[in-house]
């Protein structure tokens, strides 16, 4: 009797921690089943909201697509950096388009040794794309006429008969030309030079002073926030030049 009655207690424990465990069990089950409704619901969600954004291409003026936008001029004419809606501030936006030329007009040694912003192609104003007039060593030489001053639009003269077509072949008409210098100075001069050879004004831009500010314009070597700032390297016991023996040269 006293084995019959233990049998009955071990059982009924038995079935106690059954009906606990299959508590346990289901609530560990409805937990799940919970958790994958709510996962369910919130990746449909998800989904749904996703299907709401939509991308819009970037337009040009002429409304094409996959075409860069840029800030409108508000002075087209003028390529002085205080006119500009690019700066060094605000460059980072507008940088690696594929309808956008960029150039830094500095000397090779500063490019180099100073630092750059990424994508910028070194093209020399002083000593290669320009100079003063008695320089003929560079394509075309600046000259008071017409009361123009050094740098203004017809302020040029071409020095080789070929000048003009190197610009064409280099700078493609067709494309934005975002252009930087020490302090805006040079990048002037040579968007003028642009607008002299036919360059439409409207797509010129004078992103400013990559070394020295001026006044408010800061530089875009100073700026903290620049992203696309690439540093210096030192260039000892190395001289840089340009020889364009080669071309015709247009006699005074």
């Amino acid at each position: 009797m006293a084995r019959k009655n233990f049998l009955l207690k071990n059982f009924s424990r038995e079935i106690s921690s059954a009906r606990i465990f299959a508590t346990h069990t289901s609530f560990a089950l409805w937990l799940l089943a919970s958790f994958l409704l709510f996962t369910s619901f919130l990746l449909a969600s998800c989904a749904k909201n996703a299907a709401l954004v939509q991308v819009q291409p970037i337009t040009e003026r002429n409304g094409t697509s996959s075409a860069t936008m840029l800030p409108q001029k508000q002075d087209a004419q003028s390529m002085l950096m205080s006119k500009s809606p690019i700066t060094p501030r605000n460059i980072d936006s507008y940088l690696f388009f594929d309808d956008c030329i960029y150039v830094d007009v500095r000397s090779a040694k500063m490019f180099y040794e100073e630092g750059h912003i990424a994508g910028f192609t070194n093209i020399p104003f002083y000593g290669y794309i320009a100079d003063f007039p008695n320089s003929h060593n560079a394509l075309f030489k600046m000259t008071r006429r017409g009361g123009t001053y050094l740098g203004d639009v017809g302020s040029f003269s071409e020095n080789y008969e070929d000048a003009a077509s190197i610009i064409y072949d280099m700078l493609d008409k067709n494309k934005n030309i975002i252009a930087i210098s020490t302090a805006g100075v040079e990048s002037c001069y040579f968007l003028n030079l642009l607008v002299q050879l036919g360059y439409d004004e409207t797509r010129l831009y004078n992103a400013g002073c990559f070394t020295n500010g001026m006044g408010n314009d800061i530089a875009y070597k100073t700026y903290r926030d620049a992203r696309y700032l690439v540093h210096g390297i030192a260039l000892p016991a190395t001289n840089i030049t340009y020889t364009i023996d080669s071309l015709a040269k247009i006699k005074d």
